[in-house]
Order: C-alpha cells, then structure tokens, then sequence
C-alpha cells in the first residue's frame, strides 16, 4: 500500500495548476465568445425603427434651378421648396406617395392653405391617391413648407411631385399669363433602419457587464 501514497501526491499536485490557471482562463474564453454570441443574436433581433424616407427633387427651367425635399414618414410628410428669392409663386402642389393614404389635416409656414386629397396636381377635388395642398392665391415659393398629417400607409416608391410655378402672387396654371412651367418629378427615396435606442441602451448595459465578470477572472 505504501507506493500508492506518491501517485495520489503526483495526481494532484498535477491538477492545482491547471485549475487555478488555464481552466479558469479556457472557462472566461467561453464566456467572452458566448457573449458575442448572445449579442449577434440581440441586434439580429431587436426592434427596428424606421427613419423617415428623404427624397429631394430638382428642375431646372430657363437657367433657373428650383429644389424641393421631401421628409415622408409613417404618419406625416413635409415638402420645402426652394428656388429664387423674387418670382416664384405656387398655389397648388400634388404628391404621389405610392399608396393610397387619407390626407386629415396640414400646416403650412406661409399663406392659408387646404389639404386634401387628389388625382394629381391640377385635379385636387378631394377624392384619388394624391396628397394635395391648394390655396386660393399664390404664395412665395422660396422656402415655402408644406405638412400633411394622414392615415395610412405611405409606399416605399417612386414618390412623385407636381406643382405649377407662377411669376406674380395671382393663381396660376399652364395658360395662365404668369405661368413659368409646371414642376414634374419623380423619385425613389432612401430609407434607413436602426436599432431602438432603448434595445442599444440594454445592450451596452449587458456588455458592460460582462466585460467587468472577466476581468475579475482573468486577475484571480
């Protein structure tokens, strides 16, 4: 019986170091590569918020170049003109957001306006896909903004864009003395998607934690 004594001692002065060393190190190497894993996992599926689609649109005529940008999101969409300080004038403005959504209610920066719905620009009666904003005299295109608040979901694109551009403050349409030419574009916006912000917060909280849990095992 005496020989076994020096292999009971061997056997377990063999595993003292492994277990307060490279064991503790192999286990914190599982546990770094297993939250790694775990926030893949969060980010594949966290909860997506949607930005808003942005499309800016252009047309030059006679030299004169005249921008309008479009912010469309789930419930809203604002259009800002832009173009020359001095003689240009709209009444009337049409959009096509690519599904049938129902205009409620708008704002505009300037002027007394109606929000409605349309079949296109010149044909705002109230009924059709069409978002339109009309007002019975013209007001100053030049950063001019227009909101419309509707229900409905808009589509992803083309989106399309009409208004007719008038030299003087009297309404106007393709005839008209004052008429400069009819604004006509389309275009397929961009859309991002990100994270919630409350889903990142999370995350990070989590990270942090873990990432404190194995530097603690690794100096032990």
């Amino acid at each position: 019986m005496a020989p076994a004594v020096p292999l009971v001692m061997r056997y377990c002065s063999t595993n003292l170091t492994p277990r307060g060393g490279s064991v503790v190190r192999i286990t914190s190497l599982k546990l770094f590569v297993f939250a790694l894993a775990a926030a893949a996992l969060v980010l594949s599926t966290a909860p997506r918020a949607s930005a808003d689609t942005i499309e800016t649109f252009s047309q030059t005529t006679n030299t004169i170049t005249y921008t309008a940008t479009l912010d469309v999101s789930a419930t809203s969409a604002t259009l800002t003109l832009n173009g020359p300080a001095s003689g240009f004038f709209v009444n009337q403005v049409g959009m096509n957001l690519g599904n049938g959504v129902t205009t409620q209610s708008g704002s505009a920066s300037l002027g007394t306006w109606t929000f409605q719905n349309g079949h296109n620009s010149v044909n705002c009666s109230g009924t059709g896909v069409w978002v339109c904003a009309v007002s019975t005299t013209s007001q100053v295109g030049n950063n001019l903004t227009l909101t419309w608040n509707f229900t409905g979901t808009p589509g992803t694109g083309p989106y399309s864009l009409q208004f007719a551009i008038c030299s003087t403050s009297t309404a106007c349409g393709p005839g008209s003395r004052n008429f400069i030419t009819n604004f006509s574009q389309t275009g397929t916006p961009a859309t991002g998607v990100v994270p919630e912000p409350g889903t990142l917060g999370l995350l990070g909280t989590g990270l942090v934690g873990i990432a404190g849990l194995l530097r603690r095992r690794f100096l032990s």
